[in-house]
């Protein structure tokens, strides 16, 4: 998957199951309640966790009917969060995103595993760190101390430590790059986005949790992860919500082994959506089957 064309949703799915006793471990309910949308889902849930990816927008573009739905779900007086994997860039980046197209979310409705990651940070010192991301990704916020991580071998070797921030300019040439540094020394390395790939209009692209599960399998590193499935970014979440009973919130995804999985971990409902994220056209039972992971509802759509 991490060379050649764009991975496949099916091959996607595979690998997630591969990789499934790296990850947290939750109960599930024996059976999966089917609705038509998150609407018919108000009697029993008064907070809505949504995904950002594969629920309000697939790559640029705002999944049919999605803003409409969140702010109907504000007006029934329901309470809306995101908590999206999404790492390239300040939560507030994505909040603006959010309201060009139409949705209002205040500071803390956004949440993102970047949160996390940036909670991590200030526990850790590193001399320097080397970042997997974009040159606009604000790393100056991150570490004081960093390189961008490119194609110049000595910068690799100069790093304490690594950071699997964003792939949208990473190469299985950088990939390799990594590898012969980590083979040399081994260093710490975390990884601000735990997803494989997400969903765009032209296919799936590659994301940081699919390179950092590829150093894990050769044993160059066991990774840290920050975001779903993970117990860091729901704790997040949770300090924003009090008086809720957690079988009142909903967290609402297109994955089974980030959103469902880390949804149910948390002790909160859960809600697959099928028609626009990873699932769109695969056997959804069968993979449901496969990972024994299970949704309390699953819906085609937002």
């Amino acid at each position: 998957m991490l060379k050649g064309d764009a991975p496949t949703a099916a091959m996607a799915v595979a690998r997630y199951e591969a990789i499934q006793p790296r990850l947290p471990t939750a109960t599930f309910p024996a059976q999966s309640l089917h609705r038509a949308n998150l609407q018919e889902l108000c009697d029993e849930i008064d907070c809505f966790v949504l995904d950002g990816f594969g629920v309000l927008n697939v790559g640029n573009s705002t999944v049919p009917g999605a803003v409409d739905r969140v702010n109907a779900l504000r007006a029934m007086g329901k309470q809306v969060r995101v908590l999206t994997n999404g790492a390239s860039f300040p939560a507030s980046h994505t909040r603006a995103k959010y309201l060009r197209w139409g949705i209002e979310f205040l500071h803390d409705e956004v949440i993102s595993s970047r949160d996390a990651l940036v909670r991590a940070l200030a526990t850790r010192s590193f001399q320097c760190l080397g970042f997997a991301a974009l040159e606009q990704s604000a790393l100056d916020g991150l570490s004081p101390r960093y390189r961008l991580l490119q194609d110049d071998v000595e910068a690799y070797d100069a790093c304490d430590g690594f950071v699997l921030l964003g792939t949208g300019n990473w190469s299985w040439r950088r990939q390799q790059l990594l590898k012969a540094s980590l083979q040399a020394r081994q260093r710490p390395v975390l990884v601000g986005n735990p997803d494989l790939v997400a969903p765009h209009p032209a296919g799936l692209s590659r994301e940081p949790g699919l390179y950092a599960h590829d150093l894990a399998d050769d044993a160059l590193a066991s990774p840290e992860f920050y975001g779903k499935p993970f117990d860091n970014a729901f704790d997040i979440v949770r300090e924003t919500l009090s008086g809720i009973d957690p079988q009142r919130i909903a967290m609402v995804g297109d994955t089974l082994h980030t959103d469902i999985l880390g949804g149910a971990r948390a002790g909160w409902r859960t809600v697959l959506v099928t028609d626009h994220g990873l699932l769109k056209g695969l056997d959804v039972e069968g993979a449901i089957a496969r990972s024994g992971i299970r949704p309390d509802f699953i819906v085609p759509t937002t």
